[in-house]
């Protein structure tokens, strides 16, 4: 995927027991894969998680907001379905201040 390009922090194909931000986490969506306009067609979904650090200091929201905006430009090849409003997210009793991103892809078989 495009953000591993990005050089801002590890790129996680799955929730790492301790990830360490900034850091992008990418996992399946719902529903993962779904039907196309066409029999060979169909879409797939992800989410990421994009995690700036463990404050919610302005700091960190600057870093935020500029990793989403450098995310997106990254995967311009994806449709990006939409941001979901910064928050806290608890990952094995660990608090990151990130966001979540839809993304989907059309593919042809």
């Amino acid at each position: 995927m495009e953000l591993a390009t990005l050089g801002e922090g590890q790129v996680y194909e799955f929730v790492p027991p301790k990830p360490v931000p900034p850091c992008f986490i990418i996992s399946p969506g719902s529903p993962y894969v779904s039907q196309g306009q066409a029999f060979t067609d169909f879409t797939t979904n992800f989410e990421v998680v994009i995690l700036a650090g463990s404050a919610t200091n302005e700091t960190e929201t600057d870093k935020l907001d500029e990793l989403i905006t450098n995310a997106i430009d990254a995967l311009e090849t994806w449709f990006i379905d939409e941001v979901e409003t910064p928050t806290t997210f608890d990952i094995n009793n660990n608090l990151f201040l990130g966001a979540k991103l839809r993304i989907t892809a059309d593919k042809t078989l």
